[in-house]
């Protein structure tokens, strides 16, 4: 997709990316390690248009490799590759001796004709990340490379107005970026309370119930599958659910996946069928410890395993411990490649199996908690969604000369 260009105010200019800088160069090729001679900046070490240099790493290069990638006070460095692709970060204040990963390109932005702060702040307008949006649709993994970043046209004002509209973009969005740092705090603060129910409860039932085992609670456990893809037929007009750890969200009831199979794959022996009620806990890779139940009949991949406890456990209570046990699985996980539990280690979990009645009041008094807590996030994420678009619409503003 090319940018949409628009008549700009008297006075400004489309240039392109390349035009506007010195250099454009992607990083330097090593694993980082821990006793080198520079800081080694990932992607991974960017995390909401910050850097905590404390935790980069390090690498040991010779001083002319430093020299060639040594980051400096007002270079523009972007994610090329993942999720984060197209995200960028303006340097301050780097340290001495630091240099960037090959996952990451440095624009050096010529200051002669363009403010860094203003060009910087160009790379998060919706008008960007439409074209970087739209180049990325289809991609397996989101990319942008050199070359696309060069292509960019930017509207470049004079460069006093250059200035001022950086100084009020500085004010608005420092006060929009506060409130919904306020507000996420008090999301944070709902699941805070949820989590010590859960904890809160859980304790009580174990003082009065005491503690065994998954193993002896359970009637059935078995692990997911994938059937063949080379095979349409097991997933064309497919309406079972097969869920994968994707779709494993904050939600307690897993009720709608992704991806669906049809009939033919479970008459075919080649998908394994979870009745109602079982439990479905992401067994291996990142997010293993994930939890979630099922109210009707679905399927799941390999990273999933379904446990069906026997009729004294009330699933919803089910859940509930498993989430209260997630730091268990996670100390259990063997982590040789990926974190993985395996059946034989999920089986091993303490499990506490208090009355049902007890169950009962357990469930009530999480829900309760549970229910207000999803009712105060649901209103706390539509306003920072709201200040989300207004830092946008801010953002499209100023580069049309309207701010």
């Amino acid at each position: 997709m090319e940018q949409v260009l628009y008549k700009l105010p008297d006075g400004w200019e489309w240039h392109s990316v390349k035009k506007l800088s010195h250099n454009i160069q992607y990083g330097h090729t090593a694993k980082a390690e821990s006793n080198g001679n520079a800081k080694f900046l990932r992607i991974t070490d960017i995390q909401d248009g910050k850097i905590d240099w404390q935790g980069v790493p390090t690498v040991s290069l010779e001083e002319k490799e430093i020299s060639k990638y040594a980051l400096n006070d007002d270079d523009l460095i972007f994610a090329r590759s993942g999720a984060t692709a197209g995200k960028s970060i303006l340097i301050k204040n780097a340290p001495k001796d630091a240099v960037f990963a090959s996952y990451l390109i440095r624009i050096v932005p010529n200051k002669k004709d363009i403010i860094p702060e203003y060009l910087s702040y160009f790379f998060l307008t919706p008008a960007y990340w439409e074209v970087v949006g739209q180049n990325a649709a289809g991609a397996a993994q989101p990319n942008i490379n050199g070359t696309k970043l060069s292509e960019f046209i930017v509207p470049v004002a004079p460069q006093g107005e250059q200035k001022r509209i950086v100084e009020k973009l500085d004010a608005l969005l420092t006060r929009i970026d506060t409130a919904i740092e306020h507000l996420q705090q008090s999301v944070t603060l709902a699941d805070a309370l949820y989590a010590s129910t859960i904890n809160e409860q859980m304790m009580q039932a174990i003082e009065l119930a005491g503690l065994s085992t998954v193993e002896k609670h359970i009637e059935q456990i078995q692990t997911g599958t994938t059937p063949p893809t080379k095979q349409p037929e097991f997933y064309e007009n497919g309406d079972i659910n097969w869920f994968a750890p994707s779709d494993f969200g904050d939600h307690d009831i897993l009720f709608d996946s992704n991806k669906k199979l049809s009939q033919k794959a479970f008459d075919a022996g080649k998908a394994r069928k979870f009745d109602a009620g079982t439990i479905m806990l992401v067994a291996i890779g990142a997010t293993i410890g994930k939890i979630g139940y099922l109210e009707q009949d679905a399927s799941s991949n390999q990273q999933i395993t379904g446990m069906k406890f026997n009729s004294a456990i009330i699933p919803r209570y089910a859940y509930y411990w498993f989430r209260f046990i997630k730091p268990e699985i996670l100390t259990n996980a063997s982590t040789a490649t990926l974190p993985i539990i395996n059946q034989k280690g999920i089986k091993a979990l303490s499990f506490c199996a208090p009355n049902k009645q007890l169950q009962e009041t357990i469930c009530r008094k999480i829900d309760e908690v549970s229910n207000f807590r999803n009712k105060v996030k649901a209103e706390l994420n539509e306003k920072v969604e709201l200040m989300r678009s207004l830092k946008a619409s801010i953002l499209d503003s100023a580069f049309k000369g309207e701010l």
